[in-house]
């Protein structure tokens, strides 16, 4: 087996939870300014409006950084070569394992548009990047 260095894994959780969630509200924002049309569709009725469940958008990004942090405990080792390779090969497997499965079947069950489905990839991917950045500076 391997040993876990807890204090390193706690660290790297904490400061990429924390990461996310500035991103996220920075994408959040860019996202209005740069797509309008796109944040148009957000008030289809296929969205909650905001209300008592909104924490859980602020939660996404422990939850996110949890599920990465396990990958990468788990799969660190064949990743080779400088921290950004390696945050970019998270990144990539992320997207194609969990990302476009779940973004086909969202997009064949809900009524958004591709452009949509899209933004989520990317936003997706960028937030696997970060996240694999942070770990593997902090925990390689």
């Amino acid at each position: 087996m391997f040993a876990i260095n807890w204090k390193k894994v706690l660290l790297s959780l904490s400061i990429s939870s924390v990461v996310l969630l500035i991103m996220s509200f920075v994408m959040l924002k860019l996202s209005i300014y740069l797509f309008p049309v796109l944040t148009m569709e957000y008030l289809s009725p296929v969205f909650r409006s905001a209300g008592k469940m909104d924490w859980l958008y602020y939660v996404h990004p422990l939850i996110i950084s949890i599920a990465l942090l396990w990958f990468w405990e788990r799969y660190k080792g064949i990743f080779s070569g400088p921290c950004i390779l390696r945050a970019f090969e998270v990144a990539l497997v992320y997207g194609i394992v969990a990302m476009i499965p779940v973004l086909w079947l969202t997009f064949s069950a809900i009524d958004v548009s591709l452009q949509m489905i899209l933004t989520w990839l990317l936003y997706g991917f960028i937030q696997a990047f970060a996240a694999g950045i942070v770990f593997a500076k902090l925990n390689p």
